[in-house]
């Protein structure tokens, strides 16, 4: 079974993903803050992460680079979360980068998709 990070300081949010991950096929751990998951990126094997974008002390975009940094592979399945979609720091981000994003709020069959295309690289 492959294992998905999920990052988002909205409990709800990280739950509904949880939940749905599991039904999907794949094992969720669920963190809100950006510390406490790179923490577990150095400890275990993620196949994806999904990160909040507006997350306290870290950016979702922050995060993405320090997974880089230790995992290139896993950051070619990292996906954004957000609502910030005018956000002018994400979007020179979104074209420096190629990160998939995910607008809020989001539609269960995005999330599908999302992961069908992960697979089927």
């Amino acid at each position: 079974m492959r294992r998905i990070l999920v990052v988002d300081d909205e409990p709800d949010v990280a739950e509904l993903m949880r939940l749905f991950l599991g039904l999907l096929g794949y094992e969720a751990d669920i963190f809100p803050s950006c510390e406490e998951s790179l923490k577990a990126v150095g400890e275990k094997r993620y196949w994806a992460v999904f990160c909040d974008y507006m997350m306290p002390k870290i950016t979702g975009d922050l995060l993405y680079r320090e997974v880089k940094a230790l995992d290139s592979a896993l950051a070619g399945r990292f996906v954004l979360i957000t609502g910030a979609m005018l956000d002018e720091h994400l979007e020179s981000f979104l074209q420096s980068e190629r990160v998939k994003v995910i607008s809020k709020p989001f539609n269960l069959g995005e999330i599908k998709k999302t992961l069908a295309e992960m697979e089927a690289v």
